[in-house]
């Protein structure tokens, strides 16, 4: 029997498939769409719930990417607040710890202040607890003087998952006020406690998120190097450098915030007495805290800029090859839409004084941008039937990047 026998060694085709262009982009996109999510999951929640809910933000960043950043942003600007406010009489009372009592005069206005201030705080910067049972959580160094508070330790709060037992019959997430008591008396959660809490549930996959880095960074690259080499970028591949810039973006606002963590921290003072008098005696906080107006400004100039770039990467198709006319038509309308959608959210906001006319602009405006992107979307998939030879080039160099497709 006569056997044609092929040689030792057979290089891989040169450039590239339409099975391998889909894969490429579709796969990119899903790993880094799928792991960007921070859900926060109730410990109750069943398997499947949990899933449901990731299922429902990825389709949220997928439609209404604006929508789904101004929750992030707000999830990001309340962490932050929670940080400051902890912080804010953290460092009080170190500042407080470092007066010598000695050198104040009772006799003096500004002594007596500081002396009253002092005697208020006392239990917290007190080096020795007595009458704590021992194994409530200041006598097992959970709560008391520590180092400040960092944003991870703020998403904690916000995510729900640090909670306070106060009896036998009440648990709850802290608000803004019942922070800065806790903190008042010395029995907020050290940063130490929380880190290593945070560390032993939270499930991150770093190996995952590590392919998503190398195969973005593998296709941004080579849709630099084909317009440097003059080859055509297709409309897919377009696309899904822009749906995946709004996926960094919002990864990079959740990156201090847990993944995974689907147990609660609980601080239960509920059977110490000594705990439950400290508690008491706090002076309570009076007035709500309020976010910054320039952190507001910030979160709105943040979704004009994404979008912006959003729709400034898709536009880079304005010229690019499509199988026919009407399909091009298609793709610029959308674009078109796009932009008119996100300026329609912005003058939403200038009337706000009248939340009727507010919120019919607000939902018009997001419709147009879901319309605009499920056009995008589909005619990125269906444009890739009918491509210029170009598109199945790929520069030599690039296949020597790390990457999956």
């Amino acid at each position: 029997m006569n056997v044609t026998l092929a040689p030792s060694f057979v290089p891989n085709p040169s450039g590239r498939g339409t099975l391998g262009l889909l894969w490429e982009c579709l796969f990119t996109y899903f790993l880094c769409l799928w792991t960007v999510v921070h859900t926060n999951t109730n410990p109750t929640d069943s398997r499947l719930a949990k899933s449901n809910s990731k299922i429902i933000w990825c389709c949220l960043i997928f439609l209404l990417p604006e929508w789904g950043i101004s929750i992030v942003m707000g999830e990001y600007i309340d962490a932050r607040a929670t940080r400051n406010h902890a912080n804010n009489v953290i460092q009080g009372n170190k500042d407080i710890e470092a007066i010598p009592l000695a050198s104040l005069s009772p006799g003096d206005d500004t002594g007596h202040e500081a002396h009253k201030l002092v005697e208020s705080i006392a239990p917290a910067i007190s080096s020795k607890e007595n009458g704590h049972v021992s194994s409530c959580p200041v006598s097992r160094k959970f709560v008391g003087q520590g180092s400040r508070w960092k944003l991870v330790h703020g998403y904690l709060v916000g995510m729900g998952v640090l909670q306070f037992k106060l009896n036998d019959a009440t648990t709850q997430v802290p608000t803004l006020e019942q922070i800065e008591k806790f903190a008042k008396c010395g029995m907020l959660p050290t940063a130490d406690f929380l880190n290593k809490k945070v560390v032993a549930l939270q499930k991150s996959d770093r190996l995952a998120k590590g392919v998503v880095c190398l195969q973005v960074l593998w296709l941004v690259i080579q849709a630099v190097a084909r317009k440097a080499e003059q080859l055509p970028v297709t409309l897919l591949e377009l696309n899904t450098i822009a749906q995946v810039w709004i996926t960094l973006f919002i990864y990079g606002l959740w990156w201090f915030k847990p993944q995974g963590i689907v147990e609660v921290i609980e601080i239960d003072f509920s059977y110490c007495k000594k705990c439950q008098e400290r508690l008491c005696k706090t002076v309570e906080i009076t007035g709500q805290p309020t976010t910054s107006s320039v952190v507001e400004s910030f979160a709105l100039v943040a979704v004009l800029v994404v979008s912006a770039v959003f729709i400034t990467i898709d536009a880079l198709g304005w010229t690019a090859y499509f199988p026919t006319h009407a399909e091009m038509i298609i793709w610029r309308l959308s674009i078109c839409l796009l932009v008119a959608g996100v300026l329609l959210i912005f003058v939403s906001f200038g009337f706000r004084d009248r939340e009727d006319v507010s919120k019919t602009i607000f939902v018009f405006s997001f419709f147009l941008a879901v319309v605009a992107r499920i056009l995008l979307t589909i005619e990125a998939l269906i444009s890739i039937r009918s491509l210029p030879v170009g598109a199945y080039k790929t520069p030599s160099w690039s296949d020597f990047l790390p990457h999956i497709g």
